[in-house]
Parts: C-alpha cells; structure tokens; sequence
C-alpha cells in the first residue's frame, strides 16, 4: 500500500473549493464577466413628446442596451440644447425650429433623428385687455422665447391674420416665466409651448382666450449632438436599440405610457388628454426635417438681419447611426 493520494479525488477536491469560492463571491464574478454600463448624459423637457426617452429609462431599456443614461430636465428644448453645447450633457432633445437657430452659430451641432412631433402650441391672451380676436392683439404686448418654436409659430400667425409686426410690441420671456408675466399683466398675451400655454390657461379662467398657432404643422423633436462625440459611435447605437424598443412600447401600451408620463414628470389628467392627441412618438429622419431646417433657418436669418447665405442643411445631418441600427426609418433624399 501507499500513501499517494487518488488523481480523481484531488480534482474534485478543487473543483468543490471552487465552487464554494464562486458559491460566496457571487457578484465578483458576474462583475468580472460584464462590463461596466457607458454612460451618456441627456438634456431633455419633460413634455409629452419626450416620451420616449422616459419610457426607455423606466422601462430599462437603456440599461438592457448597457447604458447608464442620466435624464436632464430644462423648462425648454433651446435650454436643453445649450447646456449639450456647454459640455453639460452628450445629447439633447430640441425643436427643429430652436436647432436651426443654433446651428448658424453653432456649426458643430448634429441631429441624429426625430424622436416626436407635436402640434400644441398657443396664443393665450387676457380678455380683460381688450382681446377677443386676433385683431384686437395690435397694440399689445405680447410675450414670446426667441429663437424658439414660440418665436416662429407667432410669426406665421400674424402674417395670417394680417397683424403687422409693427403692430406688436414683442417680449422676449424665459419661456418658464410666461405663465407668471401672463398672470401678472407684464404682458397681455404669451406665444407658449403647450405644458405653459394649458397652465396659463388654467390660471387666467374665464379671463384667458386662446388660439392654436401652428395650423396643424407639427414641429419635429429633435435628438441631437456634437460632432466630437460622435467619434464613438457604440453608446449611439445602444442608445437608438433602447429608444426602438420604447417606441415599440408606446404603440403597444398607450394608457400605461401617459400613466408613466404623468406619473414621472407630474402631469395632470386634463393637461395629458389636450396634449396627447396632439403627440406622436416615433423615430424616424424624413425628408421633412430637411425642408424643415432649411425653411427655419432662412427665416431666422431674414428676421436677425443677417446678410449671410443659409448654409447647407444635409451637412448638419448624421444619418450614420440609424442607417446602422434602423435603416428603414431613413427616408432623406440624399
């Protein structure tokens, strides 16, 4: 007889201290095998239209997809798009009509799709001054956020009601200062956002009249960045796999997405059902951004005085990373 000891029970013997190593260190060794989630920060409104970012964050599609996204929430989308140029966030979320201003300034600046459109915004005008038809706004001081979809959409509804320019005396308001310049009397009407034009409405009562501005021409919500980060183009496609998914959810689930809506960003039942009809969640990068942009920003440019030439919307454009990750949905003629 000897004492060596048997080939086969010395292998189980380790496997087993394995495995109690394994068994009482669990989360190191998923550690180990999953990478870190690549964070990306995203300077957003909380409006309706930006629902599909929230739905990806609560639903943890964002996550799913190896994200660590942080929501920053500003009181517009020209905020929003400020503070991505500032270096605050990686991406942000605006109005074509508020990016086309930027751009000119901004040449670094890139949108990667439409994630939304509305048709909400208002005039919203105090009866007590006088106003009870468009007409009746010569004279008055009427508040508006330059620059914004707020600025255009108050345009165009002048030229249509044959209200001179002249006419008005323009106010330009922080547009989360609307509501209170409104209910004060600085001013005798505001051009508002949607979520400002039903507050303002709910405070003025019976005293507020109102207009629909933008003639069924929905403004498109962009997604957009700089051209820096796009140097690495993986947090991207991760992030448009999560938003694909929301989307996917919405069209599926619709009372349960203006639950989480109202829920998250606190709206309430009224405002959600005049705004909701209004909305739509969708991604896609259509022709229609293009004729957008470029109709945006000769306006800007004739309404600033610039002598300079509009300059070439399709090189704003970065269809890189939906031609990747949703072909379809590119639909630009280029």
């Amino acid at each position: 007889m000897t004492n060596a000891s048997h080939p086969i029970k010395s292998l189980n013997g380790l496997l087993f201290v394995a495995i109690l190593i394994l068994w009482g260190h669990p989360a190191d060794a998923r550690q180990a095998s999953s990478p870190a989630p690549i964070e990306l920060s995203l300077a957003t409104q909380a409006a309706p239209y930006s629902g599909l970012v929230l739905i990806a964050a609560e639903k943890g599609y964002f996550q799913e997809a190896g994200l660590e996204v942080t929501l920053k929430l500003y009181p517009s989308g020209k905020e929003a798009m400020e503070a991505m140029c500032q270096g605050k966030a990686h991406l942000a979320t605006t109005a074509d009509i508020a990016f086309a201003a930027k751009a000119i300034a901004e040449p670094s600046i890139r949108v990667l799709a439409s994630i939304g459109t509305t048709t909400g915004s208002q005039i919203i005008a105090r009866r007590d001054r006088g106003i009870q038809t468009p007409a009746d706004l010569r004279g008055k001081k009427v508040g508006f956020t330059a620059h914004t979809t707020s600025d255009y959409f108050l345009f165009t509804f002048l030229v249509i009601e044959n209200v001179s320019q002249e006419e008005i005396t323009f106010v330009d308001i922080p547009a989360n200062q609307q509501v209170a310049a409104l209910e004060s009397g600085a001013v005798d009407a505001v051009s508002a956002f949607e979520i400002f034009a039903f507050e303002a409405k709910k405070r003025l009562g019976g005293n507020a009249v109102h207009w629909d501005i933008q003639n069924n021409l929905a403004f498109h919500w962009l997604l957009a960045t700089k051209v820096d980060f796009l140097d690495r183009p993986e947090p991207f496609r991760r992030l448009f796999e999560a938003l694909i998914k929301a989307e996917h959810f919405v069209r599926a689930n619709d009372e349960e997405t203006r639950n989480i809506i109202s829920r998250q960003w606190g709206f309430g039942t009224e405002f959600l059902q005049e705004s909701w009809p209004k909305t739509r969640l969708s991604i896609t990068f259509g022709q229609s951004i293009v004729t957008s942009l470029r109709s945006y920003m000769g306006w800007h440019l004739r309404k600033t005085g610039d002598p300079m030439a509009p300059p070439e919307v399709l090189n704003y454009l970065h269809t890189g990373i939906l031609d990747d990750v949703a072909p379809k949905t590119v639909t630009i003629f280029r």
